[in-house]
């Protein structure tokens, strides 16, 4: 990424420091929009130095204090008054006004967060970091807006550039490490989880993430003890308990994998990613009957689900109960199922000769 001249990137610290006078005016900004990942900039905004003159000279591009100070006051005011388009109005033209001004467009990425305008966050984000270095925290929040708009590559160079920012923080190798997985750069991912478990050895998350990487390398037993790992800090999380049974599976012992989801609450044991590991447990133990019943079950209760019916057609056709497999199966494709008409088709020409074209 390319930066301005030390010359203006020296300019916009000095106007950091004078935005700390604002500090006040900006961290309501976030309480008022009651923002998720908006807050960063409002950090630093509070932990930055006070100037020693509000109206020192800046270069071209860039505001004075009290001008900053008072577009945020009515950016504040604004949502307080529940008018967010018009304080976004607001941060826009200061932005148009002041272009070099890294202060007022990480404001105006705060508020585009907050407002769910991910990419146009990123995009403030991307221009502030063009006029200097930002702390740690500013690349992170970047790095996941870029990973929640699919750009898993240059989320990870974000995530890279806070963890040398702050060696100390695990949030940053473990982030990083979840964008290698997404890329595929699995040992990569393992060298950022073993930084993440040197810093935060009780984060359940890196043994987790360790499990399932063990899983993607066909190494169940190391899957299984970095699993038990993450199961010891955190027994009752249902992603690690289906990752354990996931395991179990692999490792021949599915009867374990039952056991470990109906250790689960029902409200997860209705959802579908649960119930399909559930089915593959049982199919893997010659019971494909009772993964059919269980998503008969369920469909029940949720008599509007296309693939719970759909579901339930599949294992009612492994189970040798063809009949109902097609009932079931013509009941998904009336809710809507895009497969379930033709699959239906072929399971009844196949199950009647004189049906085949």
């Amino acid at each position: 990424m390319s930066h301005m001249s030390g010359k203006t990137r020296g300019m916009a610290g000095r106007n950091r420091h004078g935005i700390g006078r604002a500090a006040g005016v900006v961290l309501g900004l976030a309480a008022l929009a009651g923002a998720g990942l908006a807050g960063w900039t409002l950090y630093r905004v509070a932990t930055a130095p006070a100037s020693s003159a509000a109206g020192e000279p800046k270069g071209p591009g860039i505001a004075k204090v009290e001008t900053v100070e008072a577009v945020l006051t009515t950016v504040k005011q604004l949502i307080q008054d529940g008018q967010p388009g018009a304080a976004e109005t607001v941060l826009s033209n200061a932005v148009r006004q002041f272009p070099a001004d890294q202060d007022l467009r990480l404001a105006y990425a705060d508020l585009l967060m907050t407002r769910e305008r991910w990419a146009d966050a990123y995009d403030q984000f991307l221009g502030a970091m063009e006029i200097g270095q930002v702390p740690a925290t500013v690349e992170f929040t970047a790095g996941t807006l870029a990973s929640m708009t699919d750009r898993s590559e240059t989320a990870a160079e974000h995530y890279a550039r806070a963890m040398r920012l702050d060696p100390n923080e695990a949030n940053y190798p473990l982030y990083l490490a979840s964008m290698q997985m997404r890329l595929n750069r699995l040992s990569e991912a393992k060298a950022s989880l073993a930084i993440a478990g040197r810093l935060a050895p009780d984060r359940a998350q890196v043994w987790g993430m360790l499990a399932e990487i063990g899983l993607r390398e066909n190494n169940p037993r190391i899957s299984l003890q970095h699993i038990e790992k993450a199961r010891a800090i955190r027994p009752n999380e249902p992603a690690w308990v289906m990752t354990e049974a996931r395991v179990r599976n692999r490792l021949g012992e599915s009867d374990r994998a039952v056991d470990l989801l109906h250790t689960l609450p029902q409200v997860e044991m209705e959802r579908l990613p649960v119930l399909r590991l559930l089915a593959e447990s049982y199919g893997l133990l010659g019971r494909p009957g009772e993964a059919a019943s269980r998503f008969m079950d369920a469909a029940e209760r949720s008599p509007r689900d296309a693939a719970l019916a759909f579901e339930a057609a599949q294992w009612l056709e492994r189970a040798g109960d063809r009949d109902a497999a097609l009932r079931w199966a013509r009941r998904a494709g009336e809710l809507g199922h895009e497969r379930a008409g033709d699959w239906a088709r072929s399971l009844a020409a196949a199950s009647d000769p004189a049906d085949r074209p």
